[in-house]
């Protein structure tokens, strides 16, 4: 039976967004499309995406023609700021003193005035960076919003889905204004999540208060793994939690079926896509690689690791291949189309996926892995990630701070998985059409009371924050 009801969908990401993140939403728009939904989606505009943002033009053919998709631009004060410093700054400098804040060699010195606009930019970005990048986003889709409903009138039920989280704070303004019932998705931790820079304490103190609101005044809240679903629940109390539901994270298994494997011949790859970034550091693997190799347990000519994507790490892979020996063994490659990106999935021999740092997030390459039939080697703390590794039954897990000789153990033991024909991954297990149509059940539910509730929520007492990550990067 079909549903005749009105969604408004707040993404920051969304097509041709690129990030991964993108895709859990696209998922659940086409499922509330499929089952007669009338959906509109609030959406950043590419206009003005952040330098270095992946676009995906491809995915846009993917959201149903009929849904109303509403690209807003952020305002962004600082970019200004920045092409002036940059600006005055090389105006009349040479290539020896661009770039420098003080001094260079010929003795020329940054304006007092320009240091002083420099420092007062970064802390305004300090200001503008609650609660994250997209900030400037914030009051353009409020806007818009505002007056989608004015025109249109109020949806049944309000979905927001994050990071970024600028987002959340978007669908907190506009469903007090509809006095609608709202789904707030956490695809991540939050403000307790570690590896955060909080050099400002005062930016730490406002994201703290406004998760607090959010939790307090969403009328649910979707997590993607138990063990974030069961922190927030710990932290905020039982009362919350009541509000809390578990919707796994997944992938479109049909994005697989259209290609075929294409193996380098005479070659093992063992292929990670993604970007390296924070914690997420693939240095143990290139260990347990020279060390194999320095043994004779892998053959140079044949073995290759393939590293697909974008390394914001401060650590220098090729540099660090050079010094280990295995710089002809290590294969560095730029992020490619995640058309070609799924394509590598499926044609190499097996697939390393590296998730340090945390017991209960798990990056959504990993269910693209799954999706892809390779098996996978996980360099992973014990915690979710390695759970779901076990549960498909395709892989082995090897924790980052293992001695080396484990991790090596670990890499042979992949090689000889992968000359054996493996079987699939449960569908549940990565397929995110299931969860999609659980999510749209969900707001089903929420559609019929179409009021919302209302209330804030204190943390319990004598919580303080845990560990946690975030999802995997764009």
């Amino acid at each position: 039976m079909k549903v005749s009801a009105r969604a408004l969908v707040i993404a920051y990401d969304f097509p041709p967004h690129g990030a991964i993140g993108t895709m859990r939403t696209l998922r659940l728009v086409r499922q509330l499309h499929a089952e007669g939904w009338t959906v509109t989606v609030l959406t950043g505009s590419p206009r003005t995406y952040l330098p270095d943002t992946p676009v995906e033009a491809s995915l846009a053919r993917l959201v149903p023609p009929d849904v109303r998709v509403i690209a807003v631009r952020a305002f962004r004060p600082l970019s200004t700021i920045e092409r002036l410093i940059r600006g005055r700054t090389r105006k009349g400098s040479t290539s020896e003193d661009r770039g420098n804040a003080g001094s260079s060699a010929t003795g020329r010195r940054r304006p007092a005035w320009l240091t002083g606009l420099a420092r007062v930019k970064d802390f305004i970005d300090g200001m503008l960076a609650i609660p994250d990048n997209e900030s400037g986003w914030i009051a353009p889709a409020a806007l818009r919003g505002l007056m989608q409903m004015v025109a249109n009138g109020r949806p049944d039920v309000i979905y927001s889905s994050a990071p970024p989280w600028s987002g959340q704070t978007v669908a907190w303004i506009l469903a007090a204004l509809a006095g609608r019932p709202w789904v707030a998705d956490f695809r991540d931790p939050w403000a307790r999540a570690p590896g955060r820079d909080w050099r400002l304490p005062f930016r730490q103190r406002a994201v703290e208060r406004i998760e607090r609101r959010v939790v307090g005044r969403a009328d649910g809240i979707l997590f993607v793994t138990r063990a974030n679903l069961d922190e927030f629940a710990a932290f905020y109390g039982s009362a919350a939690a009541r509000r809390f539901h578990l919707v796994p994270n997944g992938c479109d298994p049909t994005e697989f079926e259209t290609l075929t494997p294409k193996p380098s011949p005479g070659k093992f790859v063992l292929l990670h896509a993604g970007t390296f970034y924070g914690p997420r550091n693939p240095l143990p693997i290139l260990r347990g690689v020279a060390s194999a190799v320095s043994r004779g347990a892998l053959d140079p000519d044949t073995f290759r690791l393939r590293l697909l994507g974008t390394n914001s790490l401060a650590l220098d892979l090729a540099a660090e291949s050079r010094r280990l020996g295995i710089e002809h063994i290590v294969e560095i490659m730029p992020r490619a189309s995640r058309a070609e990106t799924l394509q590598q999935m499926m044609s190499a021999s097996a697939l390393l996926l590296v998730q340090t740092n945390t017991t209960v997030s798990i990056p959504g390459k990993a269910y693209e892995y799954l999706a892809a039939r390779r098996p996978v080697l996980a360099l992973s703390e014990e915690g979710e990630t390695a759970e779901l590794v076990r549960a498909s039954g395709l892989g082995v897990v090897v924790r980052p701070d293992e001695p080396i000789a484990a991790i090596e153990a670990a890499l042979l033991e992949i090689v000889a998985l992968a000359g054996h024909p493996v079987s699939p991954a449960a569908p549940e297990l990565f397929d995110g059409r299931v969860h999609a149509a659980t999510t749209e059940r969900l707001l089903v539910e929420f559609a019929r009371c179409r009021r919302r509730r209302s209330g804030v929520v204190q943390p319990v007492e004598g919580n303080r924050p845990v560990a946690a990550t975030e999802e995997s990067r764009r």
